[in-house]
C-alpha cells in the first residue's frame, strides 16, 4: 500500500498527555522488555514518543541489557524506532537520549547518529512500516477525536486503518497499526482511554483483536494518577500479543494505586500463581480466555468479569441464530391494562397466551404468575373479530382506550392491534407463550 504524507492543520491539538515514570515501567515490565533479556537483538517501536517519557526508560533498559550481554551500544540502530509528529518534541527526546548515551561513554557524534536513527519526526499511522517487524510496541498514543483532524488526514487514516470507524479516537488506529507490525509472539501495550472496549466505534478493532491476537491484561485505571497533567480520559493499560489466547488478567485499580502496588501487580501478572490478588488499591483476577467477536467487552469487577468469561466459554449465547432465539425488551402492547389479564375466561381460549414477566423469573426459575396476553394476531395478521365474538365484545368494551392510541389513530382500520406483532415462543412445556422482561 502506498502511503501519503499528510500534514496536520496548523495550530491543531495534538492530544499530548505525558505518562508518569512508574506507569511506563509497569508497561515495559508487562510486555517483558526487561534488561535480563538481550534487548539489543530485538526491536521496540514507540509510535508517539513526545519528549521521551517512554523513550528514556526504554533506552536505559536497552543500555543495561547491552552491557550485560556484551553488545556495543553503537550497533543498536535497529533496536528502537520512535515517531512523533512534532519536530520540537522529537528534538527534545533526541537530546535526552544523547545525554544518556554520552553519560555511558558513547561519543557525542556517535550518540547523535544513533539517536537520529531511533527517533523520526513523522506520522506513525502513515509511515510505511515493514509488517511483522517489531517485538514490542509500547506507548501512550495521542487523544484526538477523528473529526478534529483535517478531512484529508481523516481520509488517509481511514484508508490505512480500516478499524477506525465512526467518530473514533485516533488511538484506535495506533492499536491497529501497532498490531500489524508485531512479530509472532510480540506484545503491544498502550495506556489510553478504554472507550473503544465498550462502544460502537471500537467494534471492528475488538473483532480484529479477538480473531487474530490475544488479550493478556486489561488494567482499568480511571482514578489513578497516571499522567503528569490532570486529564479525564478513563485510561486503561491493555496488553495484547500476537499469539493464541490463553489466560488474561483483569484488573481494576483505584486512586490509591501507585508505584509499590504497580510493582506487585506486575510480578503477579507475569508469573504469580494465585488466581486473584488485591490490597485495597486494586483487584485482580485471571480469566480463562477472553470475550469473542465484535461485541462490547463487559465492564465490572474482575470477579464478575471472570464469571462472565467462564459462562461464555462453557455455554452458548442466549441469542442464537441456529435456534431463532432473540433477546429483546419484550412485546410493546400500547395498553397493558387491556391486553394483559389474569382472567382465563376473558376471551376465547386460543386468543390467550401465557405471558412471562420479569417477576416470574426473578428467582432464576420460572414461576408463572398467571398473566395472559390477549392476542389479536394469527399467522396471517390481525384476526377477524367477527370470528371471535367474546374477543370482539372485550375489545368493544375497551374501544375508546384502544382507538386513542397513536398506533390506532395512524391505522384506524387496525385499531385493536398491539404495537408489536405477537410472535409466540415455546415454553419448556411445549405450550405457546410470550415473554417480556
Amino acid at each position: 500500500m502506498t502511503l501519503v504524507d499528510v500534514a496536520r492543520d496548523p495550530g491543531a491539538g495534538y492530544g499530548e498527555v505525558f505518562t508518569r515514570r512508574w506507569v511506563v515501567d509497569l508497561i515495559l515490565d508487562l510486555v517483558g522488555y526487561t534488561p535480563e533479556k538481550d534487548l539489543g537483538a530485538q526491536t521496540l517501536i514507540e509510535p508517539s514518543c513526545g519528549i521521551g517519557a517512554f523513550l528514556v526508560p526504554i533506552v536505559q533498559r536497552l543500555v543495561e541489557s547491552s552491557e550485560a550481554h556484551g553488545r556495543d551500544l553503537r550497533s543498536l540502530s535497529s533496536a528502537v524506532r520512535a515517531f512523533d509528529l512534532l519536530e520540537a518534541n522529537a528534538e527534545r527526546a533526541r537530546k535526552a537520549l544523547v545525554e544518556l548515551l554520552t553519560d555511558r561513554g558513547v561519543g557525542r557524534g556517535e550518540a547523535e547518529a544513533l539517536v537520529g536513527e531511533w527517533v523520526t519526526t513523522g506520522d506513525f499511522l502513515l509511515h510505511p512500516h515493514d509488517p511483522l517487524s517489531a517485538d514490542y510496541v509500547v506507548g501512550n498514543p495521542p487523544y484526538i477525536r477523528l473529526e478534529n483532524v483535517s478531512r484529508r488526514t481523516m481520509d488517509a487514516y481511514r484508508r490505512v486503518c480500516p478499524t477506525m470507524r465512526g467518530r473514533a479516537d485516533i488511538y484506535v488506529g495506533f492499536i491497529e497499526r501497532g498490531l500489524d507490525v508485531l512479530k509472532p509472539g510480540g506484545a503491544l501495550s498502550f495506556i489510553c482511554a478504554d472507550r473503544w472496549m465498550r462502544n460502537q466505534y471500537g467494534a471492528d478493532l475488538r473483532a480484529l483483536i479477538t480473531s487474530a491476537y490475544s488479550v493478556e491484561a486489561v488494567i482499568a485505571m480511571h482514578d489513578v494518577d497516571a499522567f503528569e497533567d490532570d486529564v479525564s480520559a478513563y485510561p486503561a493499560v491493555v496488553v495484547l500479543r500476537n499469539g493464541r489466547q490463553g489466560k488474561a488478567a483483569v484488573v481494576d485499580a483505584n486512586g490509591s494505586f501507585k508505584e509499590p502496588q504497580a510493582r506487585r501487580l506486575s510480578s503477579w501478572v507475569r508469573g504469580g500463581r494465585k488466581p486473584s490478588i488485591g490490597d485495597g488499591s486494586f483487584e485482580a483476577t485471571r480469566v480463562d480466555g477472553w470475550f469473542e467477536g465484535r461485541d462490547l467487552w463487559p465492564a465490572g469487577s474482575p470477579a464478575n468479569l471472570a464469571l462472565l468469561a467462564d459462562l461464555e466459554a462453557r455455554f452458548p449465547s442466549l441469542e442464537d441464530e441456529s435456534t431463532g432465539t432473540v433477546v429483546g425488551i419484550g412485546l410493546a402492547s400500547g395498553c397493558d391494562e387491556v391486553y394483559l389479564t389474569r382472567d382465563p375466561d376473558a376471551v376465547e381460549p386460543d386468543r390467550l397466551l401465557p405471558m412471562l414477566e420479569s417477576c416470574d423469573i426473578a428467582s432464576g426459575a420460572v414461576t408463572w404468575s398467571g398473566t395472559r396476553l390477549i392476542n389479536p394476531w394469527d399467522d396471517d395478521g390481525l384476526v377477524d373479530l367477527a370470528e371471535y365474538p367474546r374477543l370482539r365484545a372485550y375489545f368493544g368494551a375497551n374501544e375508546g382506550r384502544l382507538r386513542g392510541r397513536f398506533v390506532a389513530r395512524r391505522r384506524p382500520d387496525a385499531w385493536y392491534r398491539t404495537i408489536d406483532r405477537v410472535n409466540p415462543g415455546r415454553s419448556p412445556s411445549g405450550r405457546n407463550c410470550c415473554c417480556r422482561t
